[in-house]
């Protein structure tokens, strides 16, 4: 890992309370910034092939992972700033949040399909 992040986690220990912290405590206190660049080629040697690969279904290539992250990450930073949507695929970037929730488990990809409001809004807008 490289100083960005080690010092984004050295700050989000430090914010939740020090080294004893609950680990949740910890990744509470990281941005999505920091999860975002996980599954970055700049991290594929160090932490997606010995170890992040993991936490999805076998054969889940690293770009399966970065392209839906980074999207999402995008409309994210977009929203925060009170940017318009209006060039966005808002659809897409939904279904970038299923696939990804269904890459973590598949209930979270059930549960975000099925509970999403997103869908139905869209289909009131003018």
């Amino acid at each position: 890992m490289n100083s960005k992040p080690r010092e984004s986690l050295h700050r989000a220990v430090s914010s939740a309370g020090g080294a004893a912290t609950p680990p949740g405590k910890v990744v509470a206190e990281l941005t999505f910034g920091f999860w975002r660049y996980l599954s970055s080629a700049a991290h594929e040697k160090t932490l997606w092939v010995p170890c992040l690969h993991r936490c999805c279904p076998p054969g889940t290539d690293r770009c399966d992972v970065d392209g839906p992250v980074g999207r999402l990450h995008d409309v994210r930073n977009r929203v925060a700033h009170h940017e318009p949507l209006l060039q966005t695929s808002v659809t897409g970037r939904l279904a970038d949040l299923i696939e990804i929730g269904t890459l973590l488990d598949a209930h979270l990809g059930q549960h975000l399909s099925a509970t999403t409001r997103v869908t139905s809004l869209l289909a009131t807008r003018p």
